[in-house]
């Protein structure tokens, strides 16, 4: 990496359109002119993710170890921190945050600041 830019890691797949919709905006709205100039993303797109709503309201299995597992899988391969493009996974941003080392961001504080 030069220039101090970080590794985006992205903990995707639920569903897997939110995950492709949120990367061609990161990749349209890096002001790059090759595509050395883009930004390193590492991207884990699980569908096996259990339903996060269904865990929720607890009428299916709870979605954390796997949600965590991940996290922790992109903190492994080299991300400095992690987007998350499930707007149901944030109600695990604390079981998710206490497991990892890197910031990981949440998705309505970042669109409450833009």
């Amino acid at each position: 990496m030069s220039g101090g830019e970080k590794t985006i890691g992205v903990l995707g797949g639920m569903g897997p359109l939110a995950t492709v919709d949120f990367y061609a905006k990161l990749v349209r709205l890096t002001p790059a002119h090759a595509d050395r100039d883009h930004l390193r993303v590492i991207i884990d797109s699980n569908p096996k993710i259990p339903d996060r709503t269904a865990g929720l309201t607890g009428e299916g299995p709870d979605p954390t170890p796997a949600l965590v597992a991940t996290a922790r899988g992109l903190e492994r391969a080299g991300a400095d921190l992690i987007a998350i493009p499930c707007n149901s996974a944030h109600a695990y941003l604390p079981a998710i945050r206490s497991a990892v080392a890197i910031p990981v961001l949440d998705i309505m504080h970042e669109v409450a600041a833009a």
